[in-house]
C-alpha cells in the first residue's frame, strides 16, 4: 500500500504540474491551505478532485470536496490513504 509520505508527495506534484500553484513542490508544507494559502479556486478544487481520483483510481465526490477533506495537504493525503485503504479491504462473501 502506498504511504501518507508517498501520497503527500504526489499531491504536491500534482498542486506544482498540473494546477501550477506554486514553482517546486518544496513550497508547498503539508498544513498549507489550499484555497487561502495556494489561491486554489472552486474549479482548481474540481479539477484537482478529477486528478486525484485519476492518479489514485478512488472515487470523489463533491461532497468530498466540501466536507474538509481537499482543505489541506495533509487532509486531502489523510483522505486518499483512508480510500485507498478501504479500496484495498476484503469484501465479506455471503454464503
Amino acid at each position: 500500500m502506498t504511504t501518507k509520505t508517498e501520497i503527500a508527495e504526489r499531491v504536491k506534484g500534482m498542486l506544482v504540474d498540473d494546477l501550477f500553484l506554486a514553482d517546486t513542490a518544496e513550497e508547498i508544507g503539508d498544513d498549507a491551505e489550499l484555497g487561502t494559502e495556494l489561491g486554489m479556486d472552486s474549479v482548481g478544487f474540481v479539477e484537482l478532485a478529477t486528478i486525484v481520483g485519476e492518479v489514485f483510481e478512488i472515487s470523489v465526490s463533491d461532497t468530498d470536496i466540501g466536507q474538509g477533506h481537499f482543505a489541506t495537504v495533509r487532509s486531502l493525503t489523510d483522505f486518499i490513504h483512508a480510500r485507498l485503504a478501504e479500496k484495498a479491504a476484503p469484501t465479506a462473501v455471503s454464503a
